[in-house]
């Protein structure tokens, strides 16, 4: 399992404080630098919120860990499912949306989840995009984002040897 940098998770708490959403879809827990981040952001807003957090807890031997329930059950919508299951089965529109999931298929539906999951305004994260000599797939999200004229950014570079930005975190303005 592959952490979110502090680089990245800074910027995804800047996105949640800056842009102020109150509908969020995160699809991946992983180690849960992401998740700490956009729920510190989401509290430091002090408006009325959801947050709905997808995982198939393929990481954690697909039984999400008693930890996660323990902490963020009373704060977060916990899904156990897959991507792919979710996100075709999801009749909602979300503000942000943070991808960190299935890193060898999701590009294949950025397209629908950016029609029907990411609201007007809404903000589209995905994780480990550059990170191309592990998921060489991931950089296509980029590639149409670039095919269909979307408002973007990569960020991934970095100033520190301890920073780990090269993997390439991707923001999509809608």
């Amino acid at each position: 399992m592959m952490q979110i940098d502090v680089a990245h998770a800074e910027l995804l708490n800047g996105l949640v404080v800056a842009s102020k959403p109150t509908r969020v879809l995160e699809m991946g827990f992983g180690a849960g630098h992401a998740t700490d981040a956009i729920l510190a952001g989401l509290e430091y807003n002090q408006l009325p919120y959801t947050y709905t957090l997808v995982d198939n807890w393929m990481d954690f031997g697909y039984t999400m860990p008693d930890t996660v329930g323990e902490k963020y059950t009373s704060k977060i919508n916990i899904v156990t499912s897959d991507e792919k299951e979710f996100v075709f089965s999801c009749k909602q529109q979300f503000d942000l949306i943070m991808s960190d999931a299935d890193h060898m298929r999701t590009d294949q539906w950025f397209e629908y989840v950016y029609d029907a999951l990411l609201a007007d305004d809404g903000i589209l994260c995905y994780h480990d995009v550059t990170l191309t000599s592990m998921f060489p797939n991931l950089i296509n999200i980029v590639h149409k984002c670039q095919e269909l004229n979307l408002r973007h950014k990569v960020f991934n570079k970095d100033s520190l040897s301890t920073e780990m930005c090269f993997r390439g975190f991707l923001v999509i303005f809608k």
